[in-house]
């Protein structure tokens, strides 16, 4: 199995291992972001793995010629370069993230919106009708209390000539 780590054109990076067949990807790889192929990228990889020697440890004497030449600027440098990279890789990482982010954001409050307005329309047209409501039932206790007043009238009228039609006659 051989290790295989990609970066993709559009900062995606994707890793994985691999059995080559014949010193070439067995199945075709695409970038989990963009789909962008990557086969041609991930058998460069495998070429180079398998063409890779690991070469001996150099005697001790270049060991100390290493460490007396100056190369620690170089190393410095090649550290430095190597971390804005990756650094560099990363933010565009998350600048996509952060599209992707606001781009889900926008459509979710779209979604809303087009949820929303129906159920304030509904809740306005409830609202209307239970003043409609609430009016005529003011307007149904003003006529009722106004048919108590003629009933009470006419029971009084009825009860004023009871005494009347009573005070007329007499029992003798």
């Amino acid at each position: 199995m051989i290790p295989v780590k990609i970066i993709c054109s559009c900062g995606q990076k994707y890793s994985f291992d691999v059995e080559p067949v014949g010193g070439k990807m067995p199945v075709p790889v695409f970038c989990p972001a963009c789909g962008r192929e990557g086969t041609r990228d991930a058998e460069q990889i495998i070429v180079k793995a398998l063409n890779t020697k690991t070469q001996p440890l150099p005697p001790p004497a270049v060991n100390t010629l290493l460490n007396s030449a100056p190369i620690a600027p170089h190393l410095a440098q090649a550290l430095k370069d190597a971390v804005v990279q990756e650094l560099a890789a990363q933010r565009r990482e998350l600048l996509a993230a952060q599209h992707t982010a606001a781009a889900e954001l926008t459509e979710l409050a779209r979604r809303l919106e087009a949820v929303q307005t129906p159920m304030f329309e509904r809740l306005r047209a409830y609202e209307q009708r239970i003043a409609e409501l609430e009016k005529e039932l003011g307007e149904q206790s003003k006529e009722n209390r106004e048919l108590l007043k003629m009933k009470i009238d006419l029971l009084r009228e009825q009860i004023e000539k009871e005494r009347v039609t009573s005070s007329r006659i007499n029992f003798n």
